[in-house]
């Protein structure tokens, strides 16, 4: 693991946003994976949604989204918690959060700011009423420790919420060598970077291990005959490639192979697409 990087407030700094490494996170960041994660996020906005309405965020509460990428959940956790309430978003890839500062300020949102964090270091004092995070312990090697510096930051009684997946439920019907192959390479360029590719099986006893209270549980899982659902397998191969070619699990040419035939299968109607299972689990910090 490298060293810690500074924390940078980006609404007030003068940044390169090209300076920008995630070496233990398998998908393409910058603008590229940033293009992705909206299609991500408008597949995701009803799930997503649904537990937000759950967690009964009211005006004047502080709520942190890690590893917030685009800052698309960011922005509604802000609107849900206006007018005193303050959202702040952290990642690390400078260039996605370039582009989320600039769509908050077209949006007039005053109340959330984003912050250049290495979510594996993000650190600070108990300020927070809701922690939020999504399809971001998947990546990591220790999410143990992370959720450790989670909990740090809430206050007492405070909310954590969390989002990831089990991998093992994606498929396609009827199934394709493609989405085989697929299937098999985001898992291995996961693991290899330390990452769980199924971490939503185990989710709800990592947060029952950190001792909160009150935990539930659901379970989503976008699929479709059409739509935009349809169109994520394709996108995030295209989003491994870099790092499947730096494993050297598979050539450029299959790759693209793979991408074509997974956006085929996606444009038939007669097809379907389910993206992996996704796990929710929320519960709260004891009050002393």
């Amino acid at each position: 693991m490298h060293s810690k990087r500074m924390h940078t407030n980006l609404f007030n700094s003068g940044m390169d946003t090209r300076m920008t490494e995630t070496p233990h996170y398998a998908i393409r960041g910058g603008l590229p994976g940033r293009e992705r994660l909206r299609v991500l996020s408008r597949v995701m906005l009803e799930s997503t949604s649904s537990l937000l309405n759950r967690l009964e965020l009211v005006d004047g509460l502080n709520c942190l989204d890690v590893g917030c990428g685009g800052g698309d959940v960011t922005r509604e956790l802000a609107r849900r918690i206006a007018p005193a309430g303050r959202a702040v978003g952290i990642d690390l890839d400078a260039t996605k959060l370039s582009v989320a500062q600039e769509e908050a300020r077209d949006l007039g949102l005053s109340n959330l700011e984003y912050r250049q964090v290495d979510v594996r270091d993000a650190a600070g004092p108990p300020e927070y009423d809701v922690v939020y995070s999504r399809f971001v312990l998947t990546h990591l090697s220790n999410p143990e420790a992370v959720l450790s510096s989670f909990l740090k930051q809430l206050r007492p009684g405070g909310i954590l919420a969390l989002e990831d997946i089990d991998f093992s439920g994606s498929f396609a019907w009827p199934e394709t060598g493609a989405f085989r192959r697929f299937y098999e390479l985001y898992c291995t360029v996961v693991q290899n970077r330390g990452g769980d590719p199924h971490i939503g099986q185990r989710l709800p006893v990592l947060v029952k291990d950190c001792g909160l209270e009150s935990i539930q549980v659901s379970v989503v899982q976008p699929t479709g005959l059409t739509g935009e659902v349809k169109l994520l397998n394709g996108l995030t191969m295209e989003n491994i490639a870099d790092a499947v070619l730096a494993d050297g699990l598979a050539s450029t040419e299959e790759i693209d192979q793979i991408v074509d035939e997974l956006n085929a299968f996606a444009a038939d109607e007669r097809t379907v697409t389910g993206l992996p299972r996704i796990v929710q689990v929320w519960g709260r910090l004891p009050q002393s």
